[in-house]
């Protein structure tokens, strides 16, 4: 018979509660469950392909890294982020590429940008496997950057001999 009651006594202290609160205090409440919620605009690395996926050492020693770029939303005017190409890592380490401009201010379309990097091996570059991720920084004020799934931001080139 107590459990018929448990219901209704809980709706009515829940409104009791949010009624004792001060009108700051539901702002703050509000405000932490609106935060909550995902942004409507938003900017998000979706692809990155290299272009041949394998490379030597010599020639022909350069390949192109294609990085998709997707914008969600009603941006602002004129909407940009700054797009950056790196080695994330390396099977054996601390092997490496040159990338020719490889922090930029790009430009953004609604729905895929493209964005290519020009990627070249070095004196110290060796044979081996290389993971390379693009990521973004710094959008237009109003554009969230959301975080990619490593399958999206990182792909593989690889380096043989000679």
């Amino acid at each position: 018979m107590p459990k018929r009651f448990l219901a209704p006594f809980l709706i009515v202290l829940v409104l009791m509660s949010y009624a004792l609160l001060g009108p700051g205090a539901r702002a703050a409440l509000w405000h932490h469950q609106a935060s909550k919620t995902a942004s409507d605009v938003f900017v998000q690395v979706t692809s990155v392909t290299v272009e041949p996926p394998t490379m030597h050492k010599t020639h022909p020693n350069t390949a192109t890294v294609i990085a998709q770029i997707m914008l969600r939303g009603n941006a602002p005017s004129n909407p940009e982020a700054i797009v950056e190409v790196g080695t994330a890592s390396s099977d054996p380490p601390d092997n490496d590429l040159k990338y020719d401009d490889p922090t930029r201010t790009v430009a953004l379309q609604k729905g895929v940008t493209v964005v290519k990097f020009k990627a070249e091996t070095t004196a110290k570059t060796f044979q081996g496997k290389l993971n390379i991720a693009v990521t973004l920084g710094r959008a237009t004020k109003g554009i969230d950057i959301k975080g990619s799934e490593p399958k999206d931001y990182i792909a593989e080139v690889t380096i043989v001999e000679p």
